[in-house]
């Protein structure tokens, strides 16, 4: 088979060699270059004019950047446009005087059809970033943009070449008995791009534009996405094994299998997936649950298919497996109730008033802005220590994200309300008293007693 693509090549390539040595084809392609490199140096000569200009209309304005929407703004975007804009404009040119010297001008013609294509793009790229924020709009534009315009180019340069050179007929390899040709690959990973492109498009609508409207619960706005796009995924896949020619039916005696090896091998990986698929449906755990795993404090951030995400409060991103959140005991403070209560332990001397100390925690209590008035404020009266008359003060809050700084900033202002009023908050003492009667001087050694003689 290697042989039979070699000879295949070696075909083409020496055809395409007598093509280059023709006159007709010489000329257009030298008009072509010139084109191209033209384009480009009048291009940056716009663009430095189009900066100093943008520059003039912000220093007039009294700012340091175009003010958004304004003609400057707009100028400075279409800047990577000028080249291609250019190029059109002055090949249509250069085909008229081809024309009027009776030479050739399909090839001409054909090139300038890249040069519509990069146009195209550009603007769309433009108007993409001119109309979505920065971070949006640069993942469209790795995603979906960039992607086609690389399938497009190619598709346009196959059909520039397909009457000279083809190479879309070439074998590469046998599948299933059937001969894969270069021009079903591509048609393979051009479906298997439209439905991966597809599939983030849609989970990004829902996710920033259909869900957030709807009222929708997240743990059930997070299955709908994750199910959706697995779904368009799988199609994709059979949608371009079926353009290679494989035959589907054939998946499901290779399923059975694998099915084998998968019960011996990848016992983990299927239970990981398992349960992902029940945690999406089960919604025990959901996207914005705060819980606690292995003695650590956690907002979900991500719930996959084969893994969680969770972040801490110090920003560190745990991967959880699925299966460990599904078969261990997990603690969660957010599941039916976003609100949690905190407790924070004071102790005070035995000489306090305690009617005065619960007034002193519930003023504390309503000076943070954090903490809810409704349920209210609460002091509970612990008990007697063995140095202070201990309380609790507990307290409401909607987030438990910030349960550490509720509680950091509550023990701020108390410290500094006790202190106003001159209510100690003791330290453990422990009195020792010796027993009188008892032989102290026993526990001397005798030569503590007895001084040396001189």
């Amino acid at each position: 088979m290697e042989t039979t693509i070699l000879e295949r090549l070696s075909e083409q390539w020496a055809l395409l060699l007598i093509i280059l040595e023709r006159p007709v084809v010489q000329r257009q392609l030298l008009a072509l270059l010139v084109l191209a490199l033209g384009a480009e140096g009048l291009a940056r000569i716009f663009s430095t004019y189009s900066k100093m200009f943008t520059q003039r209309a912000s220093k007039k304005d009294g700012a340091t950047q175009p003010a958004p929407g304004s003609f400057a703004q707009w100028v400075r975007a279409l800047e990577h446009t000028w080249s291609p804009i250019l190029a059109v404009a002055v090949g249509q040119g250069i085909v008229a005087y081809f024309a009027r010297n009776n030479w050739s001008t399909g090839l001409l013609r054909e090139g300038l059809i890249f040069f519509w294509l990069l146009l195209t793009y550009r603007l769309v790229v433009t108007l993409l970033y001119a109309w979505r924020d920065e971070d949006e709009a640069r993942s469209v534009h790795r995603r979906v943009l960039g992607p086609l315009f690389v399938f497009l180019l190619i598709l346009g340069l196959q059909r520039a070449i397909v009457g000279i050179i083809d190479f879309s007929n070439a074998q590469l390899f046998s599948l299933s008995g059937n001969g894969v040709v270069v021009g079903a690959v591509y048609r393979a990973a051009f479906i298997l791009y439209a439905f991966l492109a597809g599939g983030w498009l849609l989970q990004h609508v829902l996710t920033n534009y259909v869900l957030p409207r709807s009222g929708a619960d997240p743990g059930l706005s997070n299955t709908i996405r994750t199910i959706s796009q697995y779904v368009i995924v799988s199609a994709g896949i059979l949608a371009a094994l079926g353009s290679l020619g494989i035959d589907l039916s054939n998946l499901a005696i290779i399923g059975a299998g694998l099915s084998v090896g998968i019960g011996f091998g990848l016992q983990e990986l299927v239970a990981n997936f398992i349960s992902g698929i029940l945690l999406l449906f089960e919604q025990s755990i959901r996207p914005g649950d705060v819980v606690e795993i292995n003695n650590r404090v956690g907002r979900v951030e991500k719930l996959r298919i084969r893994s969680t995400t969770v972040r801490t409060n110090d920003n560190v991103e745990v991967i959880v497996p699925n299966q460990a959140l599904l078969t261990a005991s997990v603690t969660t403070y957010t599941h039916s109730d976003r609100s949690v209560r905190i407790h924070v332990p004071v102790g005070v001397s035995y000489s306090s008033d305690p009617a005065e100390v619960r007034q002193v925690l519930l003023g504390a209590a309503r000076r943070h802005g954090l903490v809810r008035e409704n349920p209210a404020p609460i002091v509970f009266f612990e008990g007697y220590g063995a140095s202070s008359i201990d309380f609790s003060l507990a307290v409401w809050i909607d987030n438990f994200m910030n349960m550490r700084r509720v509680s950091s900033d509550l023990r701020f202002i108390i410290w500094e309300e006790l202190a106003k009023r001159d209510i100690e908050i003791p330290f453990p003492q422990q009195d020792i008293h010796l027993r009188s009667g008892f032989p102290w001087e026993k526990l001397i050694p005798p030569e503590k007693t007895n001084p040396p003689e001189s």
